[in-house]
Order: structure tokens, then C-alpha cells, then sequence
């Protein structure tokens, strides 16, 4: 997709006015992803967490890029409404050390740790790769239980 298309995504439609919005984005579409929260009703706050990625050796995955080498992903925290009366754990950690596996996967961790952070409330993962458990899904690898 466009970036134009995934901002026209309508996520207004499907979300609680009280909401948090995990987005990964790389470090060279930092700005594009601001812009995509704030298209979607939700406040930048922060950078939730740092992906270092590893290769199952252990040693830190490399990526080329134009500038420098890059061995890491970061996803964006956006907010709307009044997350804080939903926060469960203040020892949740940003940096995440994991294995890269299949192109744009993500890290299990960071569903747990977003499981902690936010306790047992409802969870959907966009363009997401496969069904996770207690997540709602959507995207067109995976059979999604919403639609958009």
C-alpha cells in the first residue's frame, strides 16, 4: 500500500475514543509515521520500543541501507483519549533484542510486552502475518476477523 492509502485507512471507525496505537515504521519513514497516527486520530508520544535484530546466531542482524548500516526497527506509541487509566505496568522495557525471521514479522516480545503494559483489554494487529491469540487481525496474509 501507498502511505496515502494506509493514512485513508479507516481506523477512526474501529477504534475506542480511549486508544493506544503501536506502529512500526523504519527510521527513514519516522515522519510518514507521525503523519499516519495523526491521520488516524491518535497523538505521537513516543518510541515504544527498539527491535535490534538478531541473527539465530546471536550476532546483529545488518540491513544495507543508502546512509549507515541498519540492525534495528522502532515502533511508535500514539494515543488518544485517556490511556493511562488502562496502564498496568510501569517495568515494561523499549528495547527489544529478538531474532529477525520471515521479511516484516515482528518480534512475539513486543505483543507480550504490549499484553503488560495494557493488561486485558482489546488488541488488533494491522497488516498482520498470522493469528495471535487474544489479538484481533487484518491483512491480507491472515484470515481477519474485521473489516476495514
Amino acid at each position: 500500500m501507498t502511505i496515502e492509502e494506509i493514512k485513508n485507512l479507516e481506523i477512526k471507525k474501529i477504534t475506542n475514543k480511549d486508544c493506544a496505537c503501536f506502529l512500526w515504521v523504519t527510521d527513514s519513514h519516522l515522519k510518514e509515521g507521525i503523519e499516519i497516527l495523526e491521520c488516524w486520530g491518535f497523538k505521537y508520544k513516543t518510541v515504544a520500543f527498539n527491535w535490534i535484530k538478531k541473527t539465530p546466531k546471536g550476532e546483529t542482524y545488518v540491513n544495507f541501507a543508502p546512509w549507515t548500516l541498519k540492525s534495528s526497527e522502532i515502533c511508535l506509541l500514539g494515543i488518544k483519549g485517556n490511556m493511562g487509566q488502562y496502564k498496568k505496568s510501569r517495568n515494561v522495557r523499549q528495547l527489544v533484542l529478538a531474532i529477525r525471521t520471515a521479511h516484516s514479522q515482528k518480534p512475539e516480545e513486543v505483543r507480550k510486552r504490549i499484553e503488560e503494559l495494557f493488561g486485558d483489554i482489546n488488541r488488533l494487529e494491522l497488516f498482520a502475518r498470522e493469528k495471535t491469540e487474544n489479538w484481533d487481525v487484518w491483512g491480507n496474509e491472515v484470515e481477519s476477523g474485521i473489516k476495514l
